[in-house]
C-alpha cells in the first residue's frame, strides 16, 4: 500500500480523503488486506464492513451518504490499526 494513504489515515483528517481514493483502498483492504481487516476491526466492525462492500456491489453509487461516511470510518479504522 502506498505511504501517503498511511500518512493521510489520521482519524480527524480521514474524512477529508477524496472517495476515490476510500474506495480503492476498500477493494484493496477485501482483496488482498484481509489481514488488516480481521486484526484491526472488531467482529461487529468486519461484518458491517462485508455488509456495506456487499450492498455496493462493486458501485460507491449504491451506497447513501451515510453509509458511505460509515465506511470512510471503517476503512481508516482497519487501515490506521
Amino acid at each position: 500500500m502506498p505511504t501517503w494513504i498511511a500518512k493521510r489515515a489520521a482519524p480527524w483528517i480521514w474524512r477529508k480523503v477524496p472517495w476515490k481514493t476510500v474506495w480503492a483502498v476498500t477493494l484493496w483492504l477485501a482483496q488482498r488486506g484481509r489481514d488488516r481487516v480481521r486484526d484491526n476491526l472488531t467482529a461487529g466492525e468486519q461484518s458491517e464492513f462485508w455488509g456495506l462492500l456487499k450492498k455496493s456491489r462493486g458501485r460507491p453509487g449504491n451506497l447513501t451518504p451515510r453509509d458511505r461516511a460509515r465506511v470512510k470510518d471503517i476503512v481508516g479504522k482497519a487501515i490506521r490499526g
